[in-house]
C-alpha cells in the first residue's frame, strides 16, 4: 500500500511539473511572437517565426531516436550515456546541415544568423531532452518540468530586457540561448548525476560512442518518422515564404493553435510513456487500449472546442493580442485550426507506434504524404497564397491521421493475437 501511494504521489508530481514546464516552454514561442510583433513589427515577426519553424525541422534531426524510445526502453537494453551520446552526434550533423541549407538558399546575414542561433538553441534542447529521459526512467520527470519552467521564465525575461534595449531580435534570441546553456550545466547535469552515474573517462566515452552507433542504427526508423512529422508541418510555410513572403508573418501568428495543441499532446503523452510501455511489455493490452481511448476522447473534445472558438472569436483574439488586423484571414484561421486538431492525432499515433516499435508503416505513410504535400504546395500556394498553404496543411493532416489510425489498429490486433498465441503455448 505504501509503495502504491508513493508511486501515485510521484506520478502526480510528474504530471503537475511536466505540465507546467511544458506549458511555459511551449508558450514562450507564441508569447515571443506577440512581443516581437508589437515591439519590432510584422516583418521581424515573420522572420522570427520562419527561422523558428526551420529550427524545429533541424531539431527533429538532433532528437535522433527521441525521448519516447529512450524512456520506453524499460528493459535497459542501452545505458543512458549511450542515449546522450546519440544527441551529441546528431547535433553535429545538424550544425553542418543548417549552415549548408542557409548557404544553398542564399539567405542574407541577418536571416542566416537568426536561423543558426535558433538551431543552436534547439540543439541544446535536444541534449537536455536526453537528460530528461534519464530522469524520466528514474521516475523523476518533475525535475525536467522544473528545468523547463526555469528556462522559460528566465529566457523570456532576458529576451524582453535585451530586445527593449537593443531593438534587435537576434541579440534577444542569443540571450535565451545563453540562459538555456547555463541551466543545463548548473541544474540538468547535476540532477542526472544524482540519479545515475554517467562516467566521462576515456573507457566509458568509447563505450557510449559504440552504443550510440548501435542506437542510431536501431532508431533510424524513429528518426526518419520524427523528421518527416516535423517536416510535413513546415512544407506549406516554406513554399509560402518562397512565393508570398509578405504573408509569412501572418501565417506564423495563425499557426499558434498548432503549438498549443502540440503542447496539450505532450501533457498527456509524455507522463504515460513509461506506463504504456510497461503495459505493452506485460501483455496488458486491454488496459493499454483503454488509456489510448481516453487520450483520443480528450483530444477530440479539445479539438472540436478549438475549432468552434477559432471560428467565433479567433480572429478577434489574435487582433487584440498581436495588435494587427487579420480579419481577411478568418476562413484561413479556421482551416488552420481544423488541420491542427487533426495533426494532434498524428502526434498521438506516431508516439504510440514508436512505443509499439512499429516503424515501417508510419515511415511510408509520412514519406508519401510529405511528397504529396510538396507537389500540392507547388500547385496551390503560388496561386492561392495563404489559403493554399492552410488547405495543404489540413488535407495532409487528415490523410496522415487516417492512415496512422489504420496502422495502429492493425498493430494492436497483431499484438493481441500474438499474446493469445503465447497464452495457449
Amino acid at each position: 500500500q505504501t509503495c502504491y501511494t508513493n508511486d501515485m504521489q510521484s506520478q502526480k508530481k510528474d504530471y503537475i511539473w511536466n505540465s507546467l514546464g511544458s506549458l511555459l516552454q511551449s508558450a514562450i514561442s507564441p508569447v515571443l511572437l506577440i512581443v516581437i510583433t508589437r515591439l519590432n513589427g510584422i516583418e521581424d515577426s515573420g522572420l522570427f517565426s520562419f527561422a523558428l519553424s526551420l529550427s524545429v525541422v533541424f531539431w527533429a534531426i538532433s532528437l535522433w531516436g527521441g525521448r519516447t524510445y529512450q524512456a520506453s526502453d524499460v528493459k535497459r537494453e542501452f545505458c543512458s550515456g549511450g542515449y546522450v551520446a546519440v544527441r551529441f552526434a546528431a547535433s553535429l550533423i545538424v550544425a553542418v546541415s543548417a549552415v549548408v541549407f542557409c548557404v544553398l538558399n542564399g539567405y542574407n546575414a541577418t536571416k542566416t544568423g537568426l536561423i543558426m542561433i535558433l538551431v543552436a538553441f534547439k540543439i541544446l534542447e535536444s541534449i537536455a531532452d536526453s537528460l530528461y529521459g534519464v530522469l524520466q526512467i528514474h521516475r523523476k520527470l518533475y525535475i525536467a518540468g522544473i528545468s523547463l519552467t526555469m528556462k522559460a521564465i528566465l529566457g523570456f525575461g532576458v529576451f524582453i530586457v535585451v530586445d527593449i534595449v537593443t531593438k534587435n531580435v537576434m541579440y534577444g534570441t542569443l540571450a535565451i540561448l545563453l540562459v538555456n546553456a547555463l541551466i543545463i550545466l548548473l541544474y540538468d547535469v547535476l540532477w542526472v548525476r544524482r540519479v545515475e552515474a554517467i562516467a566521462m573517462n576515456k573507457k566509458f566515452i568509447k563505450e557510449y560512442a559504440g552504443q550510440a552507433v548501435v542506437i542510431m542504427k536501431r532508431t533510424s526508423a524513429v528518426f526518419v518518422v520524427m523528421f518527416l512529422t516535423m517536416f510535413s508541418l513546415n512544407i506549406p510555410r516554406y513554399f509560402l515564404d518562397k512565393s508570398h513572403p509578405d504573408q509569412i508573418g501572418y501565417f506564423g501568428i495563425m499557426a499558434m493553435p498548432i503549438t498549443l495543441l502540440g503542447l496539450f499532446i505532450s501533457f498527456i503523452i509524455q507522463p504515460n510513456v513509461v506506463n504504456l510501455s510497461e503495459l505493452l511489455a506485460k501483455g496488458r493490452l486491454k488496459e493499454f487500449a483503454r488509456i489510448v481511448g481516453k487520450i483520443n476522447q480528450i483530444t477530440f473534445g479539445i479539438g472540436v472546442l478549438s475549432v468552434i472558438l477559432s471560428y467565433l472569436i479567433g480572429v478577434w483574439i489574435l487582433n487584440v493580442i498581436f495588435g494587427i488586423n487579420i480579419n481577411n484571414f478568418r476562413l484561413d484561421l479556421t482551416i488552420m485550426v481544423i488541420g491542427a486538431a487533426a495533426n494532434a492525432f498524428v502526434s498521438i499515433y506516431v508516439n504510440l507506434l514508436i512505443i509499439m516499435r512499429r516503424f515501417k508503416g508510419q515511415f511510408y505513410t509520412l514519406l508519401l504524404t510529405d511528397i504529396l504535400a510538396v507537389a500540392v504546395s507547388m500547385c496551390l500556394i503560388e496561386r492561392l497564397a495563404m489559403l493554399g498553404s492552410v488547405l495543404v496543411f489540413m488535407m495532409i493532416s487528415f490523410l496522415q491521421v487516417a492512415l496512422l489510425l489504420f496502422i495502429y489498429k492493425r498493430s494492436l490486433k497483431d499484438a493481441i493475437i500474438t499474446d493469445k498465441s503465447k497464452g495457449e503455448l
